[in-house]
């Protein structure tokens, strides 16, 4: 094993869409575990939009970061040595470990840590459809929004894990799903792998008539994970006394509200006047929920009625410039990296 640990570090504070060169590359020496503590080692990292606005302190339950702090991170992980009886080597856990391939943890509830069955499914898909974006999805489906036989269920960022996880379980319950996504390859994958019965491209400029004709009936749920002027437009083709599920705010996440050009906010007169329920998703109050979620998501996997799409780049030091690609929109599927062997 090296002797060496990589980590991630903030170099400064993003401005806007974050850049690899806001990050640096540091080497420690990997830590022993005390009396109490175990250590992992990092195996899968993932990358999600929320992390933008943690970065900055402006997700719930996150302080803002300053220079040379270690990035916050979800991981899957790998008990190597412990000195804690509740954690034994060979362990696999999901982690809020960070960017780094070694942490010392000692089982802390402020750790959000959570054994692994590695017979559920791949190791990696624990950060993806078995982990919290597929626990947000079910959570604004079946919790939330509970669509009826023959809804029709429209979902933006559809080619990621949250919006695919949702419009696949939204079609085990026999809606028809839409899908709004950023390229015709992201849309081959929500229709082709995912099952969507349709997905439209909103980089055309008749996005809007393409998606108005793919819902013939109109909307009855959106599932909102962009915010901005795209809720705006699509709540236009809501059905009166339709719900909207507010997951993500994707569109918002570089942009600073005070500055010039910020977002301005909605107007709330069209949500009025479509009588419809706009449901707040936070995915936090779901967490012990984790169990019952899995009970429905992992059969599903293993028949195939859900499927996932990676995105993953090798080493803890693409961290940075796949964190950029993931904000600026270019990712396809769950981001990822690879931090280390499953071995």
């Amino acid at each position: 094993m090296s002797k060496e640990n990589k980590q991630v570090l903030l170099s400064r504070q993003p401005e806007g869409q974050p850049k690899a060169s806001d990050f640096e590359i540091s080497e420690q020496e990997i830590p022993s575990p005390r009396q109490g503590e175990f250590l992992v080692k990092n195996i899968y990292l993932s990358l999600d939009p929320y992390m933008r606005g943690a970065i900055a302190g402006r997700h719930m339950g996150h302080s803002r970061l300053n220079q040379v702090d270690l990035i916050r991170g979800r991981c899957v992980g790998k008990v190597i040595k412990s000195k804690n009886s509740e954690f034994n080597e060979g362990d696999f856990l999901v982690i809020e470990s960070g960017w780094q391939e070694y942490a010392l943890a000692s089982g802390v509830e402020s750790e959000e840590i959570r054994k692994l069955n590695i017979e559920n499914g791949p190791l990696s898909a624990s950060l993806g459809i078995l982990g919290m974006p597929g626990l947000t999805a079910w959570a604004g489906v079946e919790q939330l929004a509970k669509p009826n036989l023959g809804s029709t269920f429209v979902v933006t960022a559809a080619a990621g894990p949250v919006g695919g996880t949702a419009g696949q379980l939204a079609k085990v319950k026999g809606c028809r799903v839409v899908g709004v996504a950023g390229t015709d390859e992201k849309c081959s994958i929500v229709v082709d792998k995912y099952g969507f019965d349709d997905c439209i491209n909103y980089n055309n400029k008749d996005w809007l008539d393409r998606l108005s004709k793919a819902c013939p009936d109109g909307i009855d749920v959106y599932f909102d994970n962009v915010g901005g002027e795209v809720l705006d437009q699509i709540t236009d083709g809501l059905n009166l006394y339709g719900k909207i599920i507010m997951c993500g705010l994707v569109s918002q996440y570089n942009i600073d509200a005070k500055s010039e050009g910020g977002w301005k906010g909605h107007n709330l007169g069209r949500f009025v006047g479509k009588r419809a329920s706009l449901l707040g998703l936070v995915v936090y109050d779901y967490y012990e929920q984790i169990n019952d979620f899995l009970k429905v998501a992992v059969p599903l996997l293993k028949s195939g009625k859900l499927s996932y799409h990676e995105d993953v780049v090798d080493g803890i030091e693409q961290a940075p410039e796949h964190f950029s690609k993931l904000m600026a929109g270019n990712n396809v599927g769950k981001a990822v990296v690879s931090v280390s062997s499953e071995k």
